[in-house]
């Protein structure tokens, strides 16, 4: 029996998903499209007739794969809050350093007024917001707004470290990760919280 045909739905899912396993050993700004089309069984023509235009698609690759960068930058639940931070900072840190060229194509449309980019882009920031807010949450830690706003400063800067270690890595991986872990930690009693009653075994 005949495999039944695939829906433009799914065949549209396919295609970014071929685009997106590429971008695993294939800069983003190299990604060809008829590299994508040949890899997925589709025509050029074809590929267009699901994503509109060469623009349409990258748009369509970008935010599958920042989709795919939140949901590898959540962190383990399971973990105690000290654990899941560091787990947290190599996370975000191994996301960007293996494709920085889509993070950087995230940020810079998010910057430049695409409103979906830049739901995407505060979409992983706000991966990072909840979970740290919820795990100091069981500290007995509230959540205010002196507090978010230290966690998305110290993102911002967890960021600028992250890219700019790729740009010119003057210290080891290792050290780049402790000095993200460790501003946490210094920030946090500008929010009001005294670090001191934390439960590092908890």
């Amino acid at each position: 029996m005949a495999a039944a045909p695939r829906s433009p739905e799914d065949r549209r899912a396919q295609i970014l998903d071929v685009a997106v396993r590429l971008l695993e050993t294939v800069p983003f700004d190299d990604l060809s499209i008829d590299q994508v089309a040949a890899e997925a069984g589709v025509s050029a023509p074809l590929l267009f007739h699901y994503f509109k235009n060469k623009q349409g698609f990258r748009n369509a690759v970008l935010e599958a794969s920042a989709s795919e960068l939140q949901r590898r930058m959540t962190p383990d639940a399971t973990l105690p809050l000290y654990g899941q931070l560091r787990a947290g900072v190599e996370t975000f840190a191994d996301a960007v350093i293996e494709h920085p060229t889509i993070y950087l194509a995230v940020m810079r449309m998010a910057g430049s007024g695409d409103e979906r980019m830049r739901q995407i882009y505060r979409g992983m920031r706000r991966t990072f917001t909840r979970w740290i807010g919820v795990s100091l949450a069981e500290f007995g830690v509230p959540t205010t707004p002196a507090l978010e706003a230290t966690i998305s400063g110290w993102q911002a800067f967890m960021e600028e470290i992250v890219l700019s270690w790729l740009d010119e890595p003057t210290m080891e991986r290792t050290e780049m990760i402790d000095l993200c872990e460790r501003a946490f930690y210094h920030l946090l009693p500008a929010a009001g919280v005294d670090v001191d009653t934390l439960d590092t075994t908890r």
